[in-house]
C-alpha cells in the first residue's frame, strides 16, 4: 500500500510538473503605464480602467463572458488619500483586516520595501463568488506609497482544487514590471 502511495504522489507531481512545463508564456503590455507581464499564451487580457482605477485582467477563461475562476487581476488605485481620507497604507491595512477577518488565511508576509513601494501579502481560502459556496485559493499582493498617493492590489486565484496545478503560473506572474520608465523617459527628452 504505502508503494502505491509514493507511486500516485510522485506520478501526481511528475504529471503537473510535466504539464506546467508545456506552457508557453507570451509577453502582454499594461497599457496605459507600458508595464509587462508574463502570461500563459491562450489566457485571455482585458482592461477595465475608469475614474482613479486602473484594473488589468489576466485569466484562463473569458472575463468578458462574466466572473472567471483561474486568473490575476492587477488594480491600480490613485489618489485614495483624497478619496477616502486615509494614507495608501492605512487603506492596505483596512483591506487585509478585512480578509482576515472574512477568510481562512494560509500564510502572511512581512512588509518589505520593493522599489518606491511597501508591500505585504496574503494568502487565503475563502468564497471569492457572493452567492456560491465554491471556495477559493486566492494570493494576495498590496503595495503602496504614501506620498504618491497610490495602491496597487494583486489578485492571483483560482479554486482549491486547481491551486495545485497554477501556483506555478502564478508565481511567474508575480514577476511582472508595472511601469516602463523607459516610456516616460523619452517623453522628458
Amino acid at each position: 500500500m504505502r508503494k502505491i502511495l509514493l507511486l500516485f504522489f510522485f506520478g501526481s507531481w511528475a504529471f503537473n510538473a510535466f504539464a506546467n512545463e508545456k506552457i508557453e508564456y507570451v509577453t502582454q503590455i499594461l497599457e496605459p503605464t507600458g508595464g509587462n507581464i508574463q502570461k500563459p499564451k491562450d489566457w485571455f487580457y482585458s482592461e477595465r480602467h475608469g475614474g482613479s482605477s486602473l484594473t488589468w485582467i489576466l485569466s484562463e477563461e473569458n472575463p468578458d463572458d462574466g466572473p472567471y475562476n483561474t486568473g490575476v487581476r492587477i488594480q491600480l488605485i490613485q489618489g485614495i488619500k483624497a478619496g477616502t481620507g486615509k494614507t495608501p497604507e492605512e487603506f492596505v491595512a483596512r483591506f487585509a483586516s478585512d480578509k482576515e477577518k472574512t477568510s481562512e488565511i494560509l500564510s502572511e508576509c512581512e512588509r518589505s520595501e520593493q522599489d518606491l513601494f511597501y508591500r505585504v501579502c496574503l494568502e487565503t481560502k475563502e468564497i471569492a463568488v457572493e452567492g456560491t459556496k465554491v471556495r477559493s485559493h486566492i494570493q494576495y499582493s498590496m503595495f503602496w506609497n504614501n506620498e504618491l498617493d497610490i495602491g496597487i492590489f494583486v489578485t492571483a486565484g483560482t479554486s482549491e482544487e486547481l491551486w495545485e496545478t497554477k501556483k506555478e503560473i502564478f508565481k511567474k506572474m508575480e514577476a511582472f514590471e508595472f511601469i516602463d520608465m523607459k516610456r516616460f523617459e523619452k517623453n522628458e527628452s
